[in-house]
């Protein structure tokens, strides 16, 4: 090379869409319990972490005024001076395994005369995810990571009566 980035430079580097797609859900019920889970996967999807390349350049770190801005702890990790939105370092892995739901749940039988059958669950959605990207979300429509909101952890607690 010559040293230089220029539009001679550029290339495609890698897609952010999935080689594999993967799904998994079960349910299982023992006695008066059940539990189900339902879990999906991607493999070989790439995000460019745009929150890392706006947060990781020295010359970001300080305001107008001369004090420090907020800064990520990667910014070590980089150590560009200057903005460097068009470079691959920032493009990561982004494969993931997302547990979506996981319920629990008990059935209490001939509680009272009026009552065959009491349910009590629990779910959780989004319960976890297991990655190796730095970001916030694996999970990026658009291959690239623009500071998107995270989806929420959800509790909810169920009560059932059957008569």
């Amino acid at each position: 090379g010559d040293g230089q980035i220029t539009a001679d430079d550029k290339y495609r580097y890698e897609d952010p869409a999935p080689d594999f797609t993967f799904g998994l859900s079960s349910k299982f019920e023992y006695k008066n319990w059940d539990a189900s889970f339902s879990a999906r996967a991607n493999v070989g999807n790439y995000v460019y972490n745009n929150v890392a390349s706006n947060h990781t350049v020295y010359e970001f770190m300080y305001n107008s005024t001369g004090f420090l801005n907020n800064s990520i702890n990667a910014i070590n990790d980089y150590g560009f001076s200057g903005a460097q939105y068009e470079s691959d370092h920032y493009v990561e892995n982004a494969s993931f395994l997302r547990m979506d739901n996981m319920s629990v749940g008990y059935t209490f039988s001939n509680l009272f005369d009026q009552v065959q059958s009491l349910r009590v669950s629990g779910t959780v959605q989004n319960a976890f995810v297991i990655t190796n990207y730095s970001g916030l979300d694996p999970e990026v429509f658009s291959g690239i990571d623009n500071e998107v909101y995270p989806r929420p952890r959800t509790f909810i607690l169920g009560l059932s009566l059957n008569f």
